[in-house]
This record gives C-alpha cells, structure tokens and sequence, in this order.
C-alpha cells in the first residue's frame, strides 16, 4: 500500500499540473479576442455616432462582457472544484480597489438610471495584505448580480474594517440594492451550483448562482463568509468578509515638478497582440504620453539600451521570451533597474500575480484593462501628464 501511495502522489501532482496549465492556456485564449473587442468598442463609443449606432456599440459591448463574464467564472469555477486554484497573499490597496470595481460598474449602471455609490470607512488601511484578485472576483460578481437585477433604484456598496475578538482585522463589503429581492424558500438555495428557476429556459439569468457560488467558495477559502438578506420587493443586501493583515504604507518617490519644458512621461509598451497594441497606444497617447511598441521581449531589451524609459507596460505570454525572463533581464540592467515594470496580462490569476512579483514587477493589470484603473496605476509610479484626454 505504501509503494502505491508513492507512485500515486507524483502522478497526481503531474495532473494536477496539467489540468492547471491547460485551463490558463484557455483562459488566455478566450480572453485575449475578447479584451480587443472590449478596447475597440470602448475607443469606438469616443468617436462621433449617432444615436443608433452607439446603440449598436453599446449592445455589442453588454454582449461581451457578459460573454467575458460567464468564460472567467467557468473557468476559475472549475479550477476550485478540481482543486488546482488558491489564493496568494500580496500587499494592495484597499480602497483602490474598491473604487476601480465600483468604476468598472458604472457606465452599465449609469445607462439603466441607476446611483451607484461607494461608502468607505476610514478605518480601512491604506495598505493591507491579502489576495487582492479574489476580493475584487467576489466584488465583481455581487455589483454585476445587482446592476442586472435591479431595475430601478440604486445600488450601494460599504466597506468597513474592524478588529474582533480574534484580533484580526477583517474587511467587511457590502453590495445593497433595490432589485425584486428573493423569496425565503429560495434565499438559501441561491449559492449552489443550479438555477434558481424551476424551468432555466425561462430563468433571465440562469449564470446567477454560478457566480454566487463561486464567491462563496472563495470567500471561504481564503477564511471569510458571505451572507445574503433579501426580501421580496424591497431588495437584497449581499456582505462578505474576509480577514486581512495591515501593510505598510509605500512611501512614494516625489514626482518631478511639471514646467513648460519638461517632456510628456515615455512608455514602452510591450505587447504582441495586434489589436492590444493599438488600443493601449491610443489610450496613452490621447492621455499625452509618448508610447515606444516592442512587439517581443528582445526587441523591448534592445529598446531600452537606448533610451531612457519612465515606465514598462509589460504583456506575460509573448514569442520568444515571455514577460516574466523580460522582466528578470530588465532588473539586470542599470538604464532599468529601478524603472517602474507594470504587469498586463488576461491570466489574472493569483499564483501570476504572486510570479510577477518575484520577477520584480511593480504593479498588475488585467485584461481587459479598465481606463481609470490604468491611469490609477500610472499616477502612482510617476504621476499622470497634464494634458487632458483628447476626443476623437
């Protein structure tokens, strides 16, 4: 029996292995077309249209992220049930985070009449540590779930933060709205893995308590809860919370004052996809930064050997070497080693999340990347260009 147990303990690890890089693989692949479609609609709704055809744009995009949406819990889904993914504790910034969710809902929000509203309590730490990538999953499916069933109202979201008798500090977020609410007989069934409708031809959203049920697992996964009130007719109230560990502030390099002379911030930008590339240079550039493409890791080494860059947008799966040994070589050179490296990837994951780190990247982008979110990031590495964004 032992000699069995010995076998068996590599084989499993050896499909474990398996079944966790083909489901970032096809992770990767459907997101990456579906980022580009996200990015060209976005740049498309910036330029002049008429009332039905940003109709047509605006139909078209839903239509994308709900696509986006049902792909990323599916697979992030079944990369619990099969026991291939966890979580990875890093330093983030709490209320950051919070604002970019909040953000991202806000142009579906706004476009059904809806106030969304964030409340943060000021005891939240400005630094903290844990897994960023798994709150912001739980966020996203409770503001997705609230916007898509709330028809009128408003939706509101708080976040507290508070020591209890364990002596831990636990953040504490909850997602309020004034959507149809949920009867009592189906209230605790709404975190399984069925749907909630007797008859899912006729559910509007059979893909609910899929996503519920996944940020229940993990919520408590990462040793926290999630709990849901409801009522018919006025409402549900959806609160999770997990425990966090205070980090230390970062202390910031000043950035250098502004003068007339002084030259927009260069970026280079580091990315294979076609379509990526366009949507990210015209991104920047209408913000007023001067983007370099280095469509590969070696083209972005033979770059930086001449001339001086301010910060490195950096993609993570590339031809040739990947963003991961780019970023190793970049911390080996002088003209590089203190230069801002910011992570760009559809793979979100957290153990990527937690390689990037060890590789010496600065910060950490997912695809599709949300506009104010990149230019919170970029603020924080050297501060934003002057210049408004310019419209088409």
């Amino acid at each position: 029996m032992t000699g069995v147990e010995v076998v068996a303990a590599p084989a499993a690890a050896e499909v474990n292995r398996i079944k966790r890089n083909f489901l970032a693989s096809l992770n990767h692949e459907l997101r990456t077309p579906l980022t580009g479609i996200l990015g060209m609609l976005d740049l498309l709704t910036e330029t002049p249209l008429n009332e039905e055809q940003r109709e047509f744009v605006n139909s078209s995009r839903s239509c994308a992220e709900l696509l986006l949406e049902s792909i990323t819990n599916a697979i992030e889904f079944s990369s619990l049930a099969n026991g291939t993914s966890g979580h990875t504790e890093s330093e983030f910034r709490p209320a950051e985070l919070l604002r970019a969710a909040v953000s991202a809902r806000e142009p579906k929000s706004r476009a059904k009449g809806l106030p969304l509203s964030l409340l943060l309590d000021p005891q939240i730490p400005e630094v903290a540590l844990s897994d960023p990538h798994r709150i912001r999953q739980v966020l996203d499916v409770l503001l997705s779930n609230a916007v898509k069933f709330t028809a009128a109202g408003e939706i509101e979201v708080v976040a507290s933060a508070a020591t209890r008798a364990d002596e831990r500090t636990w953040l504490s977020v909850s997602v309020r709205d004034s959507g149809p609410g949920i009867a009592a007989a189906d209230l605790a069934e709404i975190f399984g893995t069925g749907v909630l409708a007797d008859n899912p031809l006729v559910d509007p959203s059979p893909g609910l308590r899929v996503g519920l049920s996944l940020a229940r697992q993990i919520t408590e996964a990462m040793g926290g809860s999630l709990e849901a009130e409801s009522y018919p007719g006025e409402g549900s109230l959806f609160t999770f919370s997990i425990p966090i560990s205070a980090g230390k502030p970062a202390t910031a390099a000043p950035a250098p004052p502004v003068t007339p002379e002084k030259t927009a911030p260069r970026i280079l930008l580091v990315e294979d996809n076609a379509v990526a590339q366009r949507f990210m240079i015209t991104l920047l550039e209408r913000r007023g930064y001067q983007v370099t493409l280095a469509p590969e890791g070696l083209s972005a080494l033979r770059k930086v050997a001449t001339v001086r860059f301010d910060l490195i947008l950096m993609d993570l799966q590339m031809p040739g070497i990947d963003g991961i040994e780019t970023t190793r070589r970049l911390r080996q050179l002088d003209a590089t080693a203190a230069t801002p490296i910011i992570a760009c990837t559809a793979n979100p994951s957290s153990e990527v999340r937690a390689e990037c780190t060890a590789a010496g990247m600065d910060d950490f982008l997912s695809k599709p990347v949300n506009p104010e979110e990149l230019f919170t990031v970029l603020a924080r590495h050297g501060g934003l260009p002057v210049n408004p964004p310019r419209q088409l």
